[in-house]
Parts: structure tokens; sequence; C-alpha cells
């Protein structure tokens, strides 16, 4: 009965809106036939000069299946728990369950500029300094080429298989993928620099552990 309630909970989640930037409540990934559900979202922004400006809205989508699985570690904990101590975001990377984030851009930036930043914050995690050079290069060269103008987006599939890549310039997302990195840890540790500790947003974070833990 409790895993039957689980799931009818996990059911009801809407899309959301951030920035006017419009999330559905469901997609399926390039290259999988599995539909995610829309876990949460929010804006990533600095500070500079004294104005806080908004550089990307971002969704991030999990497999429905994934909360039956985190519940038994999970249930009963509180948003500011799940948050605060990463309980919720460190779970969430090791769990056998394919993740999906839809970066859109709300100003402009280059594909250099935003793949290069992505590594950097890499770096800066501990537990992810002694990854191969071949696929940091090789991230480097699937963004090389790109420009992002506002509203188009960067698509990133975590899954046994790796770490896929996709673009769009508009709410569509691909049948396939345009690259495929085949290391399962570097998957990790691009999600990592999105939902685990000092996570690029806060506001999705806080999304994803409201969302979820009202189905735990």
């Amino acid at each position: 009965m409790a895993i039957l309630e689980h799931q009818e909970k996990a059911h009801d989640f809407d899309g959301l809106e951030v920035e006017g930037v419009a999330f559905a409540p469901s997609i399926v990934a390039p290259g999988s036939s599995k539909p995610l559900i829309l876990g949460g979202a929010g804006d990533r922004g600095l500070e500079i000069n004294g104005n806080f400006i908004k550089f990307t809205a971002i969704g991030i989508y999990v497999e429905e299946g994934v909360i039956p699985h985190l519940c038994p570690k999970l249930g009963g904990k509180t948003v500011a728990e799940l948050c605060e101590k990463e309980l919720l975001f460190e779970e969430l990377l090791s769990a056998p369950f394919e993740k999906f984030v839809r970066v859109v851009f709300l100003v402009p930036l280059s594909g250099p500029q935003y793949s290069e930043k992505v590594l950097e914050r890499i770096g800066a995690q501990a537990l992810y300094t002694k990854l191969q050079d071949e696929h940091k290069q090789q991230f480097l060269e699937i963004f090389k080429a790109e420009n992002f103008p506002p509203r188009s987006s960067v698509l990133f599939s975590f899954s046994k298989e790796g770490l896929k890549v996709a673009f769009t310039k508009g709410n569509n997302i691909p049948e396939k993928p345009v690259a495929v990195i085949k290391d399962e840890t570097f998957a990790e540790a691009v999600l990592a620099t999105i939902i685990w500790k000092e996570g690029v947003s806060p506001g999705a974070k806080v999304s994803l552990a409201e969302r979820l833990s009202k189905c735990f």
C-alpha cells in the first residue's frame, strides 16, 4: 500500500515556469525512451558590480522510480535537512536512475565560455579531481563551435551510458544527442556542479527538495 501511495503522489508533478521559461511536467531525453518527471527548477545568477544578473534557468528531471528508491533513506526528513546536509543530492547522484537537466540561457553566452566554466566548477570538487583529460577535452570540443542566444538550451542526460549532450533553440527536445561522453563518473561530475554542494542554482535545489520530499 505504501508503495502505491508513493506512486500516486509521484504522478502529481506539474510543470514550472522560471523567468518566463516553461519547463514541461515530463520529457523524454535525447537517445532515451524513458519518460522523466520534472523534479524541480530554478534560476542561476551572479552578483556583478552590485547587480544580480540571472544567466540561466535550469530544470531537473528524474525517473519516477527514483522516489520509492530514495524513500527508505530520506522519508521523514524536512526540506531544510535535505538541503543543508546535502542528503537528497548525495543520494540522487548515486541513484541508478536516469537524470536529465535542461539549461536555458537568459543572456547570450558562447559555447567555450559555458563549457570552460563547467570544467572549472568540476575541478573545485574534491571527489572529481581524477577525471580523464580525454573526457574533459571531448567536453570542450562538443561546445567549441556553439553559441547560445537567449532561450536556447543545453540538454544533459545522465545515465550508466555516460553523459549525453544535445542542443535546442526552442522548446523541442531532439530525439538524439549530438555527442556522448562514455564515462559515468564524468557524467556524475557534471550533474554534481548543478545539484550538489554549492550547486549553480540554489533555487533549483530547493525546488527539487520541496517537490520530491512530498512523495517520501
